[in-house]
C-alpha cells in the first residue's frame, strides 16, 4: 500500500497494562474512502489537521468530531471513513479491556456506534488536541499523550486481574470455538464472564471470542501466503472453509478473496488488529 501507520510503543510502565500502542497517519493530500471493520478494543483518533472526517453510513453522511472514537462493532455496518485532502491523525490503539480505568465508562456503551468527545462528554479531549496540534514533532505529541493519559488514569477501575486470565486464555485458538465449554471445563459462571466482558470490553464473551478468531485469522490472510482457504480455516478453528467465509463475511461484508483484492479498508494500511 502507499501510506502506512506508523506504530509507537507505550514507554510508560503504569499505561503498558492498557495501552496496546501509539499510531500516527500522514498524508499530504488524500483521498480516503476506508471501510470500518470490527475491532475488538476502543480506539481514539485525534484529527490535527483542518480536513474535516466524515462518517458515510449506507446512505448518510455526517462529520466527525475532532477527536472520536471508533470500534466495538459487533458485525459489520457497511459503515466508512471518508478524508479528502490533508491527512494528520495520532491514535491511541487501548488494549481490549484498558479503556474503562481512564474514563469510567463501560465499553459497551460505544458497541457499534463511532461517537465523538463531547458525545460523551469527554471535555478534556479539546484541550489534549490543541497540546498535540502546536506539537513540534511527533516525540512531542507521544510524550503529552503519555502525561495526559496519566492524569486521567484511575487504577480503581481496572479489571480485576482474574478476569485478565479469562481473557487471556480465551484468546487462545483452542478455546476460540466454545465459550460455554470453556466455562463448564474450569467451574466459572458463565454468566459473571459474560457480564465482565460487557463492563470491561463492551462486548458479550462469545462475540469477542467470535471476533477475535476473525481477526486472528484476518492477521494470517494479509501476512502470510496461503494458497487454500481452508487451510486458514483449520488452523484457526473454524468447522470448514464455508464456515470461514461465512464468519468473515459477517465481519468485513466481503469475501475474503475480494476484501485483500479491494484494499480499502484502514486495517490493510495498519494492520491495527
Amino acid at each position: 500500500m502507499e501510506h502506512r501507520i506508523k506504530r509507537y510503543p507505550v514507554r510508560h510502565p503504569l499505561l503498558q497494562r492498557y495501552i496496546s500502542f501509539f499510531w500516527e497517519l500522514k498524508i499530504d493530500q488524500a483521498e480516503l474512502n476506508h471501510w470500518l471493520i470490527p475491532q475488538r478494543n476502543v480506539n481514539m483518533r485525534f484529527n490535527l489537521s483542518d480536513t474535516p472526517h466524515y462518517l458515510r453510513h449506507g446512505d448518510d453522511e455526517s462529520r466527525l468530531e475532532d477527536v472520536y472514537f471508533p470500534g466495538l462493532q459487533s458485525r459489520f455496518l457497511n459503515s466508512s471513513l471518508i478524508v479528502s485532502g490533508k491527512v494528520d491523525v495520532m491514535g491511541i490503539s487501548f488494549a481490549p479491556d484498558g479503556f474503562h480505568p481512564f474514563l469510567k465508562i463501560p465499553g459497551s456503551e460505544f458497541r457499534d456506534q463511532v461517537l465523538g468527545a463531547d458525545e460523551i462528554g469527554f471535555r478534556v479531549a479539546k484541550e489534549i488536541s490543541g497540546k498535540l496540534r502546536e506539537a513540534p514533532d511527533t516525540d512531542t505529541r507521544l510524550a503529552i499523550m503519555e502525561k495526559e493519559l496519566l492524569l486521567l488514569l484511575n487504577a480503581t477501575f481496572r479489571p480485576p486481574e482474574s478476569f485478565r486470565n479469562i481473557l487471556e486464555a480465551l484468546k487462545q485458538p483452542r478455546n476460540f470455538s466454545s465459550v460455554n465449554a470453556f466455562c463448564r471445563q474450569y467451574n466459572i459462571s458463565l454468566r459473571q464472564v459474560e457480564r465482565m466482558y460487557n463492563k470491561y470490553i463492551g462486548l458479550s464473551a462469545s462475540t469477542y471470542c467470535s471476533l477475535n478468531r476473525f481477526h486472528h485469522s484476518l492477521n494470517q490472510l494479509l501476512r502470510t501466503d496461503y494458497s487454500k482457504l481452508s487451510d486458514l480455516a483449520y488452523d484457526n478453528e473454524f468447522f470448514d472453509q464455508t464456515h470461514f467465509i461465512r464468519e468473515f463475511r459477517r465481519y468485513t461484508g466481503n469475501t475474503p478473496g475480494r476484501f485483500v483484492k479491494n484494499g480499502n479498508s484502514i486495517l490493510q494500511i495498519g494492520k491495527l488488529a
